[in-house]
C-alpha cells in the first residue's frame, strides 16, 4: 500500500530530488484514496522534511542511509497499521508516526 513509495525511493537512489518526488506522489495519492489521507500526508510530511533539511546541503552517505532507514521504519509503521480493517491499529499507527515526526531533527 505505502511500501511502493518506499522502493521507488530506494530506486531513485535516495537523494533529495527523490525525497521531493515521494513526498508530491504521496500528496497526488491523498485525492485519490481518502480512506489513507491522514497516513500520505504524514508520508508526503516526512519525504518533505528531508527536503528541508538537506537541500544545497552537504550528505553524507552514512546520514543518507540512516534517514533512509528512519523513513522505512516509519512507513512500515503505516503500513502495518493499516494492513487490517482495524480502526484502532490505523489511529495507533498515524499517532505513533504523528509523534515521532513532532520531535524536531537535531
Amino acid at each position: 500500500m505505502f511500501d511502493t513509495l518506499v522502493k521507488t525511493l530506494d530506486e531513485q537512489g535516495g537523494s533529495v530530488r527523490a525525497y521531493d518526488a515521494c513526498a508530491r506522489a504521496a500528496r497526488a495519492r491523498i485525492v485519490s484514496e481518502p480512506e489513507n489521507a491522514a497516513a500520505l500526508f504524514l508520508i508526503s510530511y516526512a519525504a518533505q522534511r528531508f527536503v528541508d533539511a538537506y537541500d544545497d546541503q552537504p550528505l553524507t552517505a552514512k546520514a543518507a542511509a540512516e534517514e533512509f532507514e528512519q523513513f522505512r521504519a516509519l512507513v512500515g509503521k503505516l503500513e502495518n497499521g493499516f494492513a487490517g480493517a482495524n480502526v484502532e491499529g490505523r489511529v495507533g499507527a498515524l499517532n505513533a508516526v504523528a509523534a515521532q515526526l513532532g520531535v524536531p531533527k537535531g
